[in-house]
């Protein structure tokens, strides 16, 4: 059984850090052509488990098939 952890990371400039803390048990392929075509893996906590240094205005939002989930990144 994974052991609930704290994972950090930060967008390609390092304007956008985060922290997510969770068990990391389960991961799904996305389909869309950006994640396929650089391999990125899904992996969904709560929301409460997710903490941003960047204020969410400071972010764009890009939202692509249902418009369901928010991708949110710097700009």
């Amino acid at each position: 059984m994974a052991m609930a952890t704290t994972h950090a990371g930060s967008c390609h400039c390092g304007k956008a850090k985060f922290e997510v803390e969770g068990e990391l048990s389960e991961a799904m392929e996305c389909n869309c052509s950006h994640c396929g075509r650089k391999g990125y893996l899904l992996w969904f906590v709560p929301r409460e488990n997710l903490r941003l240094s960047a204020p969410l205005e400071d972010l764009s939002t890009y939202r692509f098939n249902r418009h369901v989930i928010d991708h949110r990144f710097c700009p």
